[in-house]
């Protein structure tokens, strides 16, 4: 829950780095929340994209987009990715809107033939798109600084004891407690 606060307190904090930590539980309370409007959606409204999801979606817009650029800057990427991201996503909606119109217009079976390869094309570009995505967010930020700011696990104590960024001692060594080895 800390995550998600953290993320909520940046809302329009767009510089710096994000922990995988800071990202994933965002976006699983995020989750969480827009269930729980859909629940009430469905239950005030007999509908689950009603008022509640949309007001939900709209508060979340902004710090979903400030965690995920500066997610995308602990990998060493730039937040202009996200950019890109949501041009297509406009794009697709803009084809989508035309050719529907010129489908409805022309009344020809072809217009819809071609609206649909276009759509389907344009999705299935979309969908590689998320997995780069996807694959971008899990992967671990770069070690130390980077143009982005310092690293935010620097001088955190991980599992084993040791501090992020300094190599483990390994069994045996001349450092190792008597009985250890």
């Amino acid at each position: 829950m800390k995550w998600f606060l953290k993320c909520i307190r940046n809302y329009v904090n767009f510089s710096g780095r994000a922990r995988r930590t800071e990202f994933w539980y965002f976006v699983l309370f995020s989750c969480l929340l827009m269930l729980v409007a859909m629940a009430l959606d469905m239950v005030c409204f007999r509908n689950p994209y009603k008022f509640f999801y949309l007001l939900v979606s709209l508060f979340l817009f902004l710090p979903q987009l400030a965690v995920s650029a500066r997610r995308l800057h602990d990998t060493g990427r730039t937040s202009k990715w996200l950019l890109w991201n949501y041009l297509a996503l406009l794009a697709w909606a803009v084809a989508a809107l035309v050719l529907s119109g010129l489908s409805a217009f022309a009344g020809s079976q072809a217009a819809s033939a071609w609206f649909l390869i276009v759509l389907c094309g344009d999705c299935v570009l979309f969908f590689v798109w998320e997995i780069v995505f996807l694959v971008w967010f899990c992967l671990p930020g770069t070690r130390g600084e980077n143009r982005y700011g310092p690293d935010p696990k620097a001088g955190e104590e991980p599992f084993d004891g040791v501090p992020a960024g300094e190599p483990a001692p390994e069994e045996g060594s001349a450092g190792s407690a008597p009985g250890e080895n």
